[in-house]
C-alpha cells in the first residue's frame, strides 16, 4: 500500500498545488485587468458608393493596346524589347545585360531569325524606307544626334519607341514628338514585312 501512495498520491499533490498556483496567477491577473481603465473610441462609418472604376494598366495590356494592328511577330518583338526597359546604356555593349542602341536592336531582333548588325550605319541600310507617317510597331526608326543616323530606336506605336538611350543611360520609351527626337528624326526602316 505504501507503494501505491508514492505513485498516486504524490503526484496528485504536486498537480493540486500547481493548480493552486495557477489559479492564483489567473486571479491576480484578472485583477490586474478589472483595475485598469480603457479608453473607448466611437467609429462613425458611412456607405461610400461610386459608379467610376479606376483601372490601372498592366505593363503588357499596355504593349498590347500599342502595337494595335501590327503582325504578330512586330507585337512579339515590343513584348520582348519591354523585358529590357531599364537596363544600363553602355557604349559598345550588345546585352543582354548592358546596351548601346543599335545592340540593343541588333540583340531583340536576333532573338527573331534577324541578324542586324551591331552598327546603326548599317542597319539603316536594311529594309524597306518607310515614311513618319507610316511608321508600324517594329519599324527601326533613326536619328541624327552626333552624326548621320547615328541613333536608333524600335518603334512601339502611338509615336512612341523603345531604346538604349546614352543620355539617361537606360532603356526607355521615348515620344518621337519630343523636340530632342523630333528636331532629329531621320528616317524609319521596316525589316520585318
Amino acid at each position: 500500500m505504501k507503494c501505491f501512495t508514492h505513485k498516486f498520491i504524490i503526484p496528485a499533490m504536486f498537480f493540486m498545488v500547481l493548480g493552486i498556483i495557477t489559479t492564483v496567477n489567473s486571479y491576480e491577473v484578472k485583477a490586474d485587468v478589472s483595475v485598469q481603465t480603457t479608453k473607448s473610441i466611437n467609429v462613425r462609418s458611412k456607405k461610400i458608393e461610386s459608379n467610376r472604376i479606376i483601372k490601372v494598366p498592366k505593363e503588357k495590356a499596355e504593349r498590347e493596346r500599342l502595337s494595335r494592328g501590327s503582325s504578330s511577330s512586330n507585337t512579339s518583338i515590343i513584348e520582348y524589347a519591354y523585358k529590357f526597359l531599364g537596363r544600363p546604356y553602355v557604349w559598345a555593349a550588345s546585352g543582354p545585360r548592358a546596351f548601346d542602341c543599335s545592340g540593343f536592336t541588333s540583340y531583340v531582333y536576333r532573338k527573331f531569325g534577324y541578324n542586324l548588325p551591331h552598327y546603326t550605319g548599317y542597319q539603316v541600310s536594311l529594309g524597306n524606307g518607310v515614311s513618319r507617317s507610316n511608321l508600324k510597331t517594329g519599324d527601326l526608326v533613326f536619328f541624327n544626334t552626333s552624326g548621320s543616323n547615328s541613333h536608333v530606336g524600335i518603334y512601339i506605336g502611338n509615336g512612341n519607341f523603345i531604346h538604349a538611350s546614352s543620355g539617361k543611360k537606360k532603356i526607355i520609351v521615348s515620344s518621337l514628338s519630343q523636340s530632342y527626337y523630333n528636331s532629329r528624326y531621320s528616317t524609319g526602316r521596316r525589316i520585318i514585312k
